[in-house]
């Protein structure tokens, strides 16, 4: 876990500031430039010592050409609140970050306004307290994506033996034109099942057995 290093600035007030609204006040608000970042106050109306007690924070990076160490914090007078049409200079101050010192050292130190130009017009001061504050730096863990658990393992088949396979059905074949066969009806039964049919002409005997017959009949009368 890591920390990164931040400058505090807290604006506390201004004092004496010059009417620059046209009606014998201002309307004033704070910007402040430190490391090519840049915060604003909010505007408080109507007021030569405004009280802002408001807490700005900048990043501290690695020493640069380009902005520099400095802290550059100018005052101005809001252009919509009232009859003028811009924001009026109302002062600066430009400090380096060697005068800032780390948290629980700082104290209110009022500030005198400087001008801008040459010939600004400029009074009063602001009141500031400036400090170095280490903040932690928490690591973001990101979540693991969840895995599908594992399949179960299928039961490997005996040798000799073939795995049952699932026979599908083949699809029933539909007939277009389907023709209706008409069933023969069943034939009746005979009234007497049991009964059986007699030859009303008997099958004759042949000559030999009409001989026999004779001689048969011949022997039995003697």
């Amino acid at each position: 876990m890591g920390t990164v290093r931040k400058l505090v600035v807290e604006v506390i007030e201004a004092r004496n500031l010059l009417p620059k609204d046209g009606h014998g006040t201002s309307s004033p608000y704070v910007l402040v430039d430190f490391y090519g970042q840049r915060r604003k106050t909010r505007t408080v109306t109507r007021d030569l010592s405004p009280q802002w007690n408001e807490m700005l924070e900048f990043n501290v990076g690695k020493p640069s050409d380009v902005f520099g160490d400095m802290l550059e914090l100018d005052v101005y007078h809001d252009k919509s609140i009232g009859p003028t049409t811009r924001n009026n200079f109302l002062g600066r101050i430009r400090l380096s970050a060697t005068q800032f010192v780390k948290k629980g050292e700082e104290a209110l130190i009022y500030y005198p306004l400087e001008k801008k130009y040459w010939f600004s017009w400029i009074s009063g001061e602001i009141g500031l307290k400036i400090y170095f504050v280490e903040q932690l730096v928490v690591p973001q863990i990101k979540a693991e994506p969840k895995q599908a658990p594992p399949a179960e393992p299928t039961e490997a088949a005996p040798e000799g033996e073939k795995p049952n396979s699932i026979e599908e059905e083949p699809p029933a074949q539909v007939v277009e034109n389907p023709t209706t066969v008409e069933a023969e009806p069943p034939a009746k039964e005979a009234e007497n099942p049991t009964s059986v049919l007699m030859d009303p002409h008997p099958p004759q005997d042949d000559e030999f057995t009409q001989v026999k017959r004779s001689s048969c009949f011949i022997s039995h009368l003697l």
